[in-house]
Order: structure tokens, then C-alpha cells, then sequence
């Protein structure tokens, strides 16, 4: 396999209790699992219909439905565990139809698409085991330790073939074209991880600025008014440098 470094699952583990502490989060994120579980069941299955090598349409179509059966597992652990919230209405089913297909396969080529496809199963296996950890230190009795052991175990599947093929690659001498699609898979990632993050950001400054604006600069500026113009009752005088005589004159004071 070719040496990779799995992602930390130090920050999965501290944001757990944050994140996961309530019945109506916990459905939502695994209604959120189960929508990218699906979406990358119809990546492989793509994946599978356009790779031309009988062992990778094999491999590519197995992958496909441990995604899709996962998936499925993600929805009905949802389900039990809130079953008036996400599904009002069709929610859930409306997130598993849009569920979508990024057509790697076509956008990266097969060497890329395998990095990406590595890189990614090494980061859910992770995360998966940090939140088997998570569940099963709990008790609230939901079963979730179980889950997630399981499709960590069939994660860890989708890592083993993966690197495989990458390092098979490298040892038939392409070696450098495997480590620019990793590279160029991370930098992605960092990228997009980079944006997510400078969003949240942007949101939560955003809020702050509003929040100082309407709660402090606002006030402010309406005490001073008040001030260099106090309340008065009745009629105002004109500001036009005479006195308002006429009814020509009272018409023309706005």
C-alpha cells in the first residue's frame, strides 16, 4: 500500500460531544452521511461503467454498494433515532435523490481518481473509528458504536485496494504521475477545506460587524442627533433663513 498518512481524528474527537449532543443533530449528521454515501455510490458506479480493466469494474462496482448500502444504514439509523425531524415532509428522501455525482472518474483519470478515491476512504475510516470510539464510550443505548465499527471495518476495504493499485503503479514505474495526483488531490482538498473554513469565517464576522453596527454605532449616532435637535412638539421652524408667512411659503417647507 502506498504510504499515506491517514488524517488526525484528534479534532473528530473533540468536537464529538459538541456536535453529536442532541437526537435532532445526530439524525441531521447521519441524514448528512447518508446524502455523501450515495452520492459516492453513484461515482463508482460511473467509475465502473467507463474503466475498460475487469478486475477495476469489479472492484469499482463492490465499492458502489458497500457506499449504497451504507447509505442506507445512515438513513435508517436516522430514522430510529428522529423519526418526526428530517423526515417531515420527504426530507430525507428528497436529499437521498439529489445526492450527487461529481463525475470524477471523467474529470480526473483513472490515477487521480484512485488518489482521491484513497485519500478520502482513509479520512471517513478515520472519522468513523473516532466517532465508534465516541458511541460506544457513551450510553445512549442508539447503537451507534456498532454502526460505525462496521462501516469503518468495510472503509478499511476501500483503503487496502486503493493503495494497492497507487502503489502497484508506482512500481511499474510510474511513480512520479502517482505522487502528482496525490499531491494534486491534497492540494484540492486543502483548498476546498481552506474555503469552507474562511466561509464560516466570513459568516460569523459578518454577524459581529452587523451586531456592532445595529447595537452600538446606531444608538450612538441617534443620541447625538437627539441632542443637536431635541424632540419638540408642535411646529418646526423652516430652514430657509425667513419666516414662513405665506401659505406659498408653508407649501415650499419640504
Amino acid at each position: 500500500m502506498i504510504a499515506v498518512a491517514a488524517p488526525s481524528s484528534l479534532m473528530v474527537r473533540l468536537v464529538a460531544p459538541l456536535v453529536w449532543r442532541s437526537d435532532v443533530k445526530i439524525a441531521a449528521k447521519l441524514e448528512g452521511f447518508a446524502a455523501t454515501e450515495a452520492g459516492s455510490a453513484l461515482d463508482m458506479l460511473k467509475a465502473a461503467e467507463l474503466t475498460d480493466d475487469p478486475a477495476l469494474r469489479r472492484l469499482f462496482f463492490r465499492h458502489a454498494l458497500d457506499e449504497a448500502r451504507h447509505a442506507q444504514l445512515f438513513r435508517a439509523a436516522a430514522r430510529r433515532i428522529d423519526p418526526r425531524g428530517r423526515d417531515a415532509g420527504g426530507a430525507s428522501e428528497y436529499r437521498l435523490i439529489h445526492a450527487t455525482r461529481q463525475n470524477l472518474f471523467e474529470r480526473y483519470g483513472l490515477v487521480r481518481f484512485v488518489a482521491f478515491v484513497h485519500l478520502a476512504e482513509l479520512r471517513g475510516e478515520s472519522q468513523f473509528r473516532a466517532l465508534r470510539d465516541h458511541f460506544r464510550a457513551g450510553s445512549d443505548g442508539n447503537d451507534l458504536g456498532e454502526l460505525f465499527a462496521r462501516i469503518a471495518r468495510e472503509e478499511r476495504f476501500h483503503v487496502a485496494y486503493s493503495g494497492k493499485l497507487l502503489a502497484d503503479w508506482r512500481r511499474e514505474g510510474r511513480a512520479r504521475e502517482v505522487w502528482q495526483a496525490v499531491a494534486r488531490v491534497r492540494f484540492t482538498r486543502a483548498f476546498d477545506a481552506w474555503r469552507r473554513i474562511g466561509r464560516v469565517f466570513g459568516d460569523h464576522a459578518t454577524r459581529l460587524l452587523l451586531g456592532l453596527l445595529y447595537l452600538v454605532l446606531l444608538p450612538l449616532f441617534a443620541l447625538i442627533q437627539r441632542r443637536r435637535d431635541p424632540v419638540r412638539n408642535g411646529w418646526k421652524r423652516g430652514r430657509r433663513g425667513h419666516e414662513m408667512n405665506t401659505l406659498t411659503d408653508a407649501r415650499r417647507q419640504f
